[in-house]
């Protein structure tokens, strides 16, 4: 059965946000993704006597673990504790937006020979080290620069990266 987008979409995050912080284990990469920039998303967010999930961004944290969010419903500034944002029930964090840098650090470390980004256009391609001729390259995906993160991309760009990274589609 073929991964669905959704699956292919967690399966990426899960493995970009892991390599990019050097750890295999998923819930100390999402700790290590608490610093500027970080998605999180509240579950329990009242608004109006409503309980609503709400995505908030980390703009500024302290060295005292307090975490500063913005865009959430209109306040400038929402402030959790540490403790607050690791509780599970209340809080899931998301990490920060999969942006081509970090894709491609992702991919420093795969099993393939030569690995190229063309910048004229916005090609990702494969090339087996062993060739010469530099132009017998296999095209792998095409990254719209117009959208910065990968769950933007087409499906195909999204499907051949999780190939790259291990995901295997039946």
């Amino acid at each position: 059965m073929t991964k669905t987008l959704q699956e292919i979409q967690e399966f990426n995050r899960r493995k970009i946000i892991c390599a990019v912080n050097g750890t295999e284990d998923y819930e100390e990469a999402l700790k290590k993704e608490l610093i500027f920039g970080c998605i999180v998303i509240d579950l329990k967010h009242q608004f109006f006597g409503v309980k609503d999930p709400h995505e908030m961004t980390l703009v500024y944290d302290t060295e005292d673990g307090e975490y500063y969010f913005d865009h959430y419903r209109g306040n400038p500034f929402v402030i959790y504790r540490e403790d607050e944002i690791l509780n599970k029930e209340r809080f899931q964090i998301i990490g920060k937006p999969l942006t081509l840098d970090r894709v491609l650090l992702a991919l420093k470390n795969i099993k393939c020979s030569w690995l190229y980004f063309n910048i004229k256009n916005s090609n990702i391609c494969e090339r087996d080290a062993n060739m010469y001729d530099y132009d017998d390259f296999i095209f792998l995906a095409n990254w719209g620069l117009t959208k910065p993160i990968l769950e933007k991309q087409s499906e195909e760009t999204q499907r051949a990266f999780y190939e790259l990274l291990g995901g295997e589609n039946e």
